[in-house]
């Protein structure tokens, strides 16, 4: 395996990878996309209404990441739906798999 193709992917990944978390970071906070990230919410009546400018939307945030981590099954069943829990299966078992490889 040539060693300057293997980082140049790896950088590659992970430039896209930084880019999009950064984009759906902020893509969330917006009011436009509560209909899209907070359905539930949206149909329950209880979504926050943010009308007015906020800088700080406009900044990407890490604070989701630990909340989605803390969160049990039932949880994020109750909160999310069945497509999240089966993600968030998906994703936990393919990293402990990726520990143990390593």
């Amino acid at each position: 395996m040539i060693l300057s193709a293997l980082l140049t992917s790896v950088g590659i990944n992970l430039g896209l990878c930084f880019l999009f978390f950064t984009l759906y970071s902020i893509l969330r906070k917006q009011p436009a996309n509560v209909i899209v990230y907070e359905p539930r919410r949206v149909n329950e009546e209880k979504s926050r209404q943010r009308s007015h400018f906020n800088f700080e939307r406009l900044l990407p945030s890490l604070g989701w990441v630990k909340r989605a981590w803390q969160l049990s099954e039932e949880e994020l069943l109750l909160i999310s739906g069945l497509d999240a829990v089966v993600f968030m299966r998906i994703f936990v078992f393919r990293y402990v798999r990726y520990i143990q490889a390593t």
